[in-house]
């Protein structure tokens, strides 16, 4: 039987950030996973690192990645096209902006260096915003990074560091013997592994089920599109009219948003694709808020699946039972985070805890969890969000 030191689920940009700084610390690393790297949560996503006053618990992780990505090209040896431009929220609605206008002092508060703007202080930011645009809220920390290219940079490395990535390669089942993890079963055989660090995105509670445990969850669907390249129009990252942005290096906006729809996943199954109905909607909305983008060409849209906790927060963990189990999962926002999420579930396996602070952040929050939760938030599958 092949045997590693530890086994990682999910060749995701968690995945294989745990991967990496496993291996620089000398372990013997396999990361498996059930199509190819970065192929679906985290080569679809935003692209965003944001430090946010929603999530306290996860203010330490935010930091330490910020410090992380300021030089984790050099690091990897590779370009992940980090952009350390910011953030800004804007409002084109009234009670958007009274929302924001209420969030600046709880967040300054957090010690987040954020600055409420009228109209003319966002489009100073980025001139293309609509006249309509009533104001933001505005931070110079976080940034972004392109996805494709940073989860690449990162299965480079691990591999460079001796690192095994097993694509095609689904996990099958975990053995559990006398309350340890003992070893991770796949459609090639089993690897002997006292660790198994399940970083399988959507499939995260699905995996976690395999040794008796409920993560919960709500996988949901998300549209995406990318313009043509465009002269240089804004650095920092966007969030406003139901749409998150980014500007690439190479000059194509990268958006998504609009009408979300939860969804089930299975263990097998293909990333989810494009829906029409969705497009037109960020299209639309995307005209709305740059109206001078109206008739911009698309290259090509796309459609991910994210999870999501009951409260949007991480959930990172190695379990009491069975012994050698690390669960992780980010809520949707794993991939500006991910750099030290990997650290931190590097410091578990180990030495059996974090540097980075991550208290608060196990599954114990949810012992009295409604088990019809999604029902009650309208999260069941078929459902939709605007």
């Amino acid at each position: 039987m092949e045997k590693a030191d530890a086994v990682v689920i999910g060749a995701g940009i968690m995945g294989l950030s745990a991967g990496y700084w496993l291996a620089q610390r000398g372990a013997k690393v396999i990361v498996l996973d059930k199509g190819r790297v970065a192929w679906e949560a985290s080569g679809r996503a935003t692209g965003f690192l944001s430090l946010r006053g929603e999530q306290p618990l996860e203010a330490p992780l935010a930091a330490a990645a910020e410090t992380l990505w300021s030089t984790l090209d050099e690091r990897l040896g590779y370009p992940t096209e980090w952009l350390p431009g910011g953030r800004l929220w804007v409002a084109l609605e009234p009670d958007r902006l009274a929302e924001l206008r209420d969030i600046c002092p709880q967040w300054q508060a957090a010690g987040i260096p954020v600055q409420l703007l009228d109209g003319a202080g966002a489009r100073a930011i980025a001139p293309c915003l609509s006249e309509q645009t009533l104001g933001g809220l505005h931070t110079t920390r976080g940034g972004h990074a392109n996805p494709q290219r940073a989860s690449q940079a990162f299965a480079w490395a691990f591999r460079d560091s001796g690192g095994a990535i097993r694509e095609q390669t689904p996990a099958l089942g975990i053995t559990v013997a006398g309350g340890k993890v003992r070893a991770v079963q796949t459609p090639n055989g089993s690897i002997s592994t006292p660790v198994v660090i399940n970083c399988a995105g959507p499939q995260v509670g699905l995996i976690a089920a395999m040794v008796g445990v409920t993560v919960p969850l709500a996988p949901v669907r998300l549209e995406a599109m990318v313009t043509v390249p465009l002269p240089r129009l804004f650095d920092v990252a966007m969030v406003g009219h139901g749409l998150s942005l980014r500007q690439t290096r190479r000059g194509n906006i990268h958006f998504n948003g609009g009408p979300h729809e939860w969804v089930d996943v299975d263990l097998t199954g293909e990333p989810a694709k494009p829906g029409t109905p969705v497009i037109r909607n960020i299209a639309r909305r995307l005209a709305e808020l740059f109206p001078s983008l109206a008739n911009t060409p698309v290259l090509r849209s796309w459609s991910g699946v994210l999870e999501v906790t009951p409260d949007q927060t991480c959930i990172i963990e190695r379990l009491a039972a069975p012994d050698g189990m690390i669960i992780a999962t980010a809520s949707g926002h794993g991939f500006g985070l991910a750099p030290s999420i990997g650290q931190a579930i590097c410091d578990l396996a180990l030495d059996g805890r974090s540097q980075v602070p991550i208290d608060g952040l196990g599954l114990d929050r949810f012992a009295k969890l409604d088990p019809g939760w999604r029902a009650l938030r309208r999260w069941t599958a078929g459902s939709y969000n605007t």
